[in-house]
């Protein structure tokens, strides 16, 4: 953690720094509030230690989330982003979930050039574009996002190079990205022993995040390892690195594509006994308007992550796919089918770590002025995760989660 916060720390000496000359300053301050009323029928969460795959098992009334975003213009070339969340439940209840510099000169040249610096996530998402890394279509994310929302954050910086279409009179823009990074060694802990999850609740800088206490996992005899890790911990001082590629046709096609791997020392381990992961993945993920009122959304993950002398190695893989269908200027419906698995290649039989399953969501909203939108959502699970056994829990499990929330944007 002090790799991480003396990268903060530089973030915020580079723009006090006399060395740039800034214009004046423009803020732009843009915030989402939601808070509803649900309904469930889950295992216990496992934001509460429990084998859950959902955010809550609890019903009636709700605080969802507060975010607030402040995009702030420091120059024509220097601009920052500031996220703050704010929650009921998990670790922490309020707090940073990216903080970043972005420096983009103004260049007459074709192929144009911007770098990132700080704490943020690898544009890797069709799915999660509302400001505060929300989606504009659900309140329940994707098995894929839900996991990156827990683990994944780059506190480094990102250098990426980019050509528009229409200054060469050609229907297609490409953006390539190289991001070097540390501070995030434990990411694939969380689905290597609960498994995906299904939710739209974001880490924080510093947060601690939950699992279930299975006895494979905390034994002394076993992995020795808490029943908890901090996702954003720097445990080697190796450097990861993540390449991406956007490719975009008129503004009708996306597709993105990555390749992350966090070149982790598998055998690093610190006083807590955390262990660093080495973990590695490709991401596929695409986005198409057919017309003005139908689009569609998907996304493919495959990867693996290993810990220790062949402790815990597992290969994932997760996918999802969502149509979305404007009906008028102020009301769209949105439906999403998940699928996600884990399966386990390591050397102990006694910390089971197979996991599977698929997901449903649907949902409505509608806006009942710019500013306020209420919406509804369904959510159906059907997962099996072998290790629930060890706390007499059947590992097939269906769960279920109804919402209807209230939502103001400032």
């Amino acid at each position: 953690m002090q790799f991480v916060n003396s990268l903060l720390l530089t973030c915020v000496l580079f723009f006090s720094s006399d060395k740039v000359a800034f214009a004046q300053v423009h803020h732009q301050v843009d915030a989402i509030f939601q808070a509803g009323v649900a309904a469930s029928d889950a295992q216990k969460s496992f934001l509460e230690s429990g084998t859950g795959s959902l955010r809550s098992n609890r019903g009636g009334l709700r605080w969802q989330q507060a975010i607030v975003q402040i995009e702030s213009d420091w120059s024509s070339s220097f601009s920052s982003e500031v996220m703050l969340n704010g929650y009921s439940d998990g670790h922490k209840h309020l707090g940073l979930s990216q903080a970043f510099l972005k420096y983009q000169p103004i260049i007459s040249s074709r192929v144009k050039y911007r770098l990132r610096l700080g704490m943020f996530y690898p544009e890797l998402s069709v799915e999660n574009t509302d400001i505060g890394w929300l989606s504009p279509d659900s309140y329940t994310h994707s098995a894929i996002n839900s996991w990156f929302g827990e683990e994944l954050r780059i506190f480094g910086i990102e250098a990426s190079v980019f050509q528009g279409g229409r200054k060469r009179a050609s229907a297609w823009s490409w953006d390539a990205k190289l991001g070097l990074y540390k501070g995030n060694d434990p990411l694939g802990s969380v689905i290597a022993w609960r498994g995906f999850s299904s939710h739209d609740r974001q880490s924080l800088f510093a947060e601690r995040l939950e699992f279930a206490p299975y006895p494979s996992v905390i034994s002394p005899e076993v992995i020795d390892h808490p029943a908890w890790v901090e996702p954003f911990s720097e445990l080697d001082s190796r450097v990861g690195a993540y390449l991406g590629l956007h490719l975009r046709y008129l503004r009708r096609t996306q597709i993105k594509y990555y390749y992350y791997d966090n070149f982790a020392n598998p055998n690093s381990v610190n006083s807590q006994r955390l262990y660093a992961w080495r973990t590695k993945f490709h991401s596929i993920a695409v986005q198409h308007q057919v017309n003005k009122s139908l689009a569609f959304k998907a996304q493919i993950l495959g990867g693996s992550t290993l810990m220790g002398e062949n402790f815990v190695h597992v290969d994932y893989q997760a996918a999802f796919a969502q149509i979305l269908l404007q009906l008028t200027k102020r009301s769209k419906v949105s439906t999403r089918v998940d699928v996600f698995d884990v399966n386990e290649r390591d050397i102990i039989p006694e910390d089971p770590n197979n996991s599977h399953g698929s997901a449903l969501t649907l949902n409505y909203k509608y806006a009942l002025t710019d500013s306020i939108s209420i919406g509804s959502e369904l959510h159906l699970s059907k997962n099996r995760a072998v290790n629930r056994l060890q706390l007499n829990i059947a590992p097939s499990q269906t769960e279920k989660a109804a919402l209807v929330i209230l939502e103001y944007r400032y």
